[in-house]
């Protein structure tokens, strides 16, 4: 039986597809996909565990609510990340570094039109996001030494650019 999983991704691009390591490895993937984020045209990149990697469009529904997103550009881009909470519900979340923030923050683009703000410590490049993704991709988890900031889903998180 043929296996296509077990992650999904939408590219920079808008192309839903399953990670395929038949050309480079995941981690050399996420990197080229990361590092392809221009913040003109192409401002996103996400990836989900598929819902049935045994199945080529098995990529078109997610296995569970978790993900992880990228938007901006390769030198600065904020990542966040949907998991289970301690309450057992899912919650989205910001990923920074441990450093505390300073309280200065940098708008970074998301769509043509939309940007979202985030603290100095939550701004990656293609690199440093490369490493949360493919940690992300091994573990469905984010590792020390980041730290997670949940958002409050209840106000609007982007802004006009």
């Amino acid at each position: 039986m043929t296996s296509y999983g077990p992650f999904a991704e939408r590219t920079p691009r808008g192309q839903d597809g399953w990670i395929d390591e038949a050309f480079r490895t995941a981690a050399e993937h996420l990197r080229l996909m990361l590092g392809s984020l221009d913040g003109e045209e192409k401002h996103t990149y996400i990836v989900w565990r598929g819902d049935d990697p045994t199945t080529i469009v098995g990529f078109g529904d997610q296995a569970s609510d978790s993900f992880m997103q990228a938007a901006g550009s390769a030198d600065a881009m904020t990542v966040e990340v949907r998991l289970p909470g301690p309450d057992g519900e899912t919650h989205l979340y910001t990923v920074g570094r441990p450093d505390p923030a300073d309280g200065a923050t940098t708008l970074l683009p998301i769509s043509d039109d939309r940007a979202v703000r985030v603290f100095s410590n939550e701004v990656f490049t293609a690199d440093e996001a490369a490493v949360i993704f493919y940690t992300y991709y091994l573990t469905d988890s984010v590792s020390q030494p980041y730290v997670l900031r949940e958002l409050d889903l209840s106000h609007e998180l982007s802004e006009e650019r």
